[in-house]
Order: structure tokens, then sequence, then C-alpha cells
């Protein structure tokens, strides 16, 4: 509901400006004089409605301009100027490259779509046979630092959606990373395209509904008369450009350059515990634990450590309880209630067990783990005579976590704390440089770097409308051969009897090609519908 109301309030904004402008403009009686300043001129050929539109139509907005369709033209004659160029050599290697990285990209985008459908039945299998067994996805991955780790026993692939599967407030960092990585992904048919001298018509970007998009149009007159490898080239060279650029992401994170860089303004507190950097906004633990907070230990473990023992203990089935208990009256804990132990009783105590008997005791567990110069103990002989050595019980679900020199209580499954808590290894080196500012840049890169890697996925798929259709049908030409506006004729063969059988086969690998691309983008679409359908059904 909340991203409904924030998509309602951007629509609104978006139709009000869009009606301010056109007021403006026809207010306006005189043409507005331009300027002489090359700054201006060159702002004017980008901005000029004669070589820039701005259309609004219900909840799209598309603005596309020529005005950066003279600089293709110089791309086009410099990688066009010498046939063996050393330029062009290079670019026609690497966009061949990505031809066959295109075909590898389907292949795995599908297998990918097939099995991410088969996860999504398995949850519903379990709940009609088992339904003590299902497991459905959980609202939000279990993430620690800039580690994902997929809910188990739920669907493979999670849909980001800001308000349900993340946080709303990540909505305008998504925006951003999926625009940049379309950017990169138009970038790639735009100088594939300057190899076969294709020209384009118009550059621009879209929102539609609540999706960014960016766009370079080509002539289809221009791209239909290729070779239909030239055109799989040209078609490929924008998800191998997302892949391209996730490799160098990912080769930017593995060599570590980014934490250096990081390190200079941020130092590495992971000898001392873990940073609270994010927290999901219904969370109990959000007023106590906020941003920034440094934890240094989990119950009697301490979290100074390189290993990720948030993860290990968080996680782990054994009861985090089981360690150091308490000494407390022998004689309060002996007349206290043993009500709270019983399951399905509600009480605003918890279940103690001795450490050295089966006895059980309810009492007030805030009142014991936050009192720190209270005496820790292993067993009765620990304490002094009066006093007997307890510990919560497995029942009770009691988690401590120390932030430095006071004490969070926790009640509930350890678990909840590992999915609803994100945490870091970085705190500012100086009182001027914010925490946010780290935290921003991290989570752009982790979302840019899985916008650029989902859109070479997921431009490949033959759907209707996206790269993979048109990829499809490229190969299709390859492999049946069948007719293009680039074939050549022997003018001594068409007089000949056999150019009608000839002519005949041509038109039935046409058709063939029109009823396997048809069929091929059906089926996708079919699976396509039915994965998502499951997928938002398994999430919780």
């Amino acid at each position: 509901m909340s991203l409904l109301v924030v998509l309602v309030l951007l629509w609104a904004i978006i139709h009000i400006a869009n009606y301010l402008i056109h007021r403006q403009k026809a207010e306006a009686l005189l043409p507005i004089s331009r300027g002489s300043h090359s700054l201006a001129r060159r702002r004017d050929n980008l901005w000029d409605s004669r070589t820039t539109q701005i259309i609004l139509k219900n909840l799209h907005l598309r603005v596309q301009t020529s005005a950066w369709n003279a600089k293709h033209d110089v791309l086009t004659k410099t990688v066009s100027a010498r046939a063996g160029s050393r330029l062009r050599t290079a670019l026609t290697y690497f966009y061949n490259a990505g031809c066959l990285m295109g075909v590898l990209g389907t292949m795995l985008a599908l297998g990918l779509l097939t099995w991410n459908c088969l996860q999504g039945i398995v949850p519903l299998l379990h709940t009609t046979l088992a339904p003590s067994a299902s497991m459905p996805l959980l609202r939000r991955d279990l993430e620690v630092g800039d580690k994902t780790v997929v809910a188990s026993g739920g669907v493979g692939i999670k849909p980001i959606i800001p308000g349900w599967t993340v946080p709303l407030n990540h909505l305008p960092v998504i925006f951003l990373a999926v625009f940049v990585s379309q950017i990169v992904h138009e970038l790639g048919h735009a100088v594939s395209a300057a190899l076969d001298a294709v020209p384009i018509l118009s550059a621009g970007a879209s929102f539609t509904v609540v999706i960014p998009a960016a766009f370079v149009s080509f002539s289809s007159s221009a791209l239909e008369a290729l070779r239909p490898f030239a055109r799989s080239r040209i078609i490929a060279a924008g998800p191998f450009h997302n892949l391209v650029f996730w490799g160098l992401l990912t080769l930017v994170e593995f060599s570590g350059t980014g934490e250096v860089l990081t390190r200079t303004l941020y130092r590495d507190v992971s000898d001392i515990g873990r940073v609270i950097i994010g927290m999901d906004g219904d969370s109990a633990l959000r007023g106590h634990l906020p941003v920034g907070s440094l934890i240094t230990k989990l119950d009697d473990t301490p979290l100074a450590s390189k290993d990720d023992m948030w993860t290990t203990y968080l996680t782990s089935p054994d009861n985090p309880s089981s360690g150091m208990g308490w000494c407390v009256s022998r004689a309060t804990y002996t007349a206290s209630p043993q009500g709270c132990c019983e399951p399905h009783v509600s009480s605003p105590f918890s279940c103690f067990a001795a450490v050295s008997s089966a006895e059980k005791g309810c009492l007030d567990a805030i009142a014991i783990l936050t009192n720190e110069p209270a005496q820790r103990c292993s067993s009765d002989t620990n304490c002094d005579d009066a006093s007997q050595c307890v510990r919560p019980h497995k029942s009770a679900q009691i988690l401590r976590l120390t932030v430095y020199d006071r004490v969070v209580i926790w009640s509930g499954p350890p678990i909840e704390v590992y999915e609803q808590v994100e945490i870091g290894r970085f705190l500012p080196r100086f009182r001027l440089v914010p925490l946010w500012v780290y935290l921003l840049v991290r989570l752009f890169w982790s979302y840019l770097k899985m916008a650029t890697l989902s859109l070479y996925l997921f431009n490949l798929l033959p759907l209707p409308h996206l790269d993979g259709s048109q990829f499809v049908g490229a190969l299709l030409d390859i492999v049946l051969q069948t007719d293009t506006g680039f074939d050549g004729y022997d003018l001594e063969a068409l007089e000949e009897a056999s150019s009608s059988h000839t002519g005949t086969q041509r038109r039935r690998r046409t058709q063939w090609k029109e009823m396997l691309d048809k069929g091929i983008q059906i089926a996708t679409t079919s699976v396509f519908v039915l994965s998502a359908a499951l997928t938002m059904v398994n999430i919780r």
C-alpha cells in the first residue's frame, strides 16, 4: 500500500509539472531569444523542441531526442574509416564474442526461468500434501553485510518489490541503478550498430508505471537489410555490455579497490564487533538498536572476529541460551511460579532452568540479564549458599545483544534477528563523515551489480518486445538460412526451372522459422507468467 501511495504522488507531480510546462508555452506569444554563447547553443540543441520530444500519456512518460544522432554518425565514420583498422577489428572481435555470450545467456536465462518455476511449485505441493512442511519465501532474504543468502525452501529468484521484499526507501537507489544499467545496455546497441553503419533515429528515456528505461531506436529497414549474423550481433551487444559491466564491477570488488577507498574515510571495527547498518522498518529492535550501533556480543559469544560469527550464531540450530548462568536468590527462585514454562501461557516473566537440576521457575529476565554486576556462574558451586545458578530455558528463546556497555534483550527466535538486522564492519574515522554515505554507496553498488546482471539475463529471454525475441529470430535465420534483404541472387539460376524449387524451399524455411519463433515466444511467455505468479504466491 505504501508503494502505491508513493507512485500516485509521483505520477501526480509528473502530470502537474507537464501541465504547467505546456501552459507556460501556450502563454508565450513570442519565441524566447537564444544567446550566442556556445554552452547555451549546446543546451538548446538538446532541449530544442525540434530535436527533443516529451510525451506523457497516462502512466507512461517518454523523452526522445535526435540531438545525439550526429555523434553516432561520427562514431560510424571512425570505425568504418578503414576496413582493416585496429579499432574496427577489435570491436568486431569484441561484439562477435558478445553474440556467442548472447547464445549462452539465452540458454542460461531459459534454464533459470524453468528452474524458478519448478522451485515455485514445490512449496505449493508441500502446502497441499504436507501443510506443516511448507516453507514460503520470506519477505526479506537473509542479508549479512555484503552477503545474501536465499531463504531455504523458498523460490530461488527473489523479486525486488520496494515496500514488500525490500524497504521502500530503496526505491530511488533501485531506479538509479536500473537506469545506469540500461544506459550501459543501450550503448552496446549503439556502438555495435556503428560497425555496420546502421544509423540511429533517436535516443532517450522512458518511465512506465514504476519502471525506468533507456532506449536507442534504429531504422527497422536498415536492420532487416543486414545479414542475420550482423543483426544478431547488434541485438546481443546490449546484454553483452551488461555482462561485461557486471564483470568489471565484480573485478573491482574482488580486487579490494573499493575497500581501499572505503578505509580512507571509514575504519574496520571487526576486531571489536559488528555495526548495525540496516533494519526492517517493522522490527521491534528498531528503537533499541539505531543504525551505527556497535554490537560486541551475542549472549556470551564475542563478535570480535574476522569470521562471520553473527551468521553462525543466529542460524545455529542449537539454543543460544546454553552457556553461563546467573546467581539468583535460592528462596526467590524456589518460590517463583512455573506457569510461564507451560506452552501457550502468556506471562510477563520468562522461564528459567536451574543449571544443576531440572527445576524451573519464572523470573524477570530484564532485571537479571541486564544487571551487569550480577555474578555469573557455570554451576551452583560458583554461587554463595543462599543463591542458585540458573539460565533461560530453551522455551524462553531469549537473546542478549551487548551494545557497548548496555544489553538489549530479544525475546523470540534468534533467526528473526538475523532476518531483520543487517550488519557491516565499518564506522566513520572522522565525526564530519556520516555513516549514511557509506551505506548509500554500498547499497547502490549492490543494486547496480544486481540490475546489470539481471538485464543481461532478462533481456535475452525470448519474450515479446525484448532483445531475446529478436535475437532468437536472427539465430533462426542463420540456422534455417531464410530469406533476408541482403541475400544476393544468381540471374542465370533464376532463369532455370530449378529456381522455382529453390524458392519453394526458402518459403518453407521461412514458414518454419515463423512457426518456431512464435512457438518459442508463446512457451516462454507462459512459463514466465506462471513463474511470476508462483513467486508472488510464495512470498509472505
